[in-house]
């Protein structure tokens, strides 16, 4: 029975978090158990242990008596944030440009190219997550990759939600041919350095709009 409860928590938590990082989950936003629950055709157990994999991931908190809601994000937060994933992902780059193989390198340009093409926000996030996924992937370390990968959705709805991403298309993929070069030359130091920089400007982003979301007394 367990193995059932632990498949459909984790069905139910990827369903929240694309619901979370498309926008229909808003910040602040309650989550009621027996709403969620119909929605799902579930029962409650599952569902906990779903908002218990999200408030772990940093999407949701959950307070006694009160239920979940949407966490939405501070600034701290946010320099938090980027400055983990600066660290994490140069790292991963740093250590995966040394075992990057041909296929990758042609399925990562490939993704490159997908990117500069596509017109909505939703795919252009998913295309994006593809590319770093792929040279990150090398690395060879499962739990650093999860750590980026939840790390990355923390942000994600604050990119694909303002369309912010879309609008500097041409900026994003100028550092991505830069980090593709340095990955073909086999230059470690110069891939970590160019997602360092990438990371940046992403950052900038997600704090303007952080901080537009914010109420005018807590800025």
């Amino acid at each position: 029975m367990q193995p059932k409860i632990d498949s459909t928590a984790d069905a139910l938590a990827q369903s929240l978090r694309e619901s979370i990082a498309n926008g229909e989950l808003h910040d602040g936003m309650r989550l009621v158990e027996r709403e969620l629950a119909g929605r799902f055709s579930v029962s409650r157990i599952p569902l906990r242990e779903a908002l218990k994999k999200l408030e772990a991931e940093g999407l949701i908190e959950i307070y006694p008596n009160r239920g979940a809601v949407v966490r939405a994000l501070e600034p701290s937060d946010v320099e938090e944030i980027y400055a983990m994933r600066m660290l994490l992902e140069g790292d991963a780059i740093y250590r995966a440009v040394k075992r990057m193989d041909e296929e990758t390198l042609v399925r990562a340009e490939l993704v490159h190219r997908l990117l500069g093409k596509t017109k909505t926000a939703d795919k252009q996030g998913e295309l994006n997550r593809e590319f770093h996924e792929l040279l990150y992937a090398p690395c060879g370390n499962g739990r650093q990759l999860k750590a980026i990968r939840e790390l990355r959705g923390q942000v994600e709805r604050y990119e694909r939600l303002q369309s912010m991403l879309l609008a500097d298309t041409e900026a994003f993929q100028h550092e991505h041919a830069a980090i593709l070069q340095a990955c073909r030359e086999r230059d470690a130091r110069g891939a970590r350095a160019m997602t360092v920089a990438h990371l940046t400007s992403a950052k900038q982003i997600v704090e303007r709009v952080v901080t537009q979301a914010r109420p005018e007394g807590r800025r």
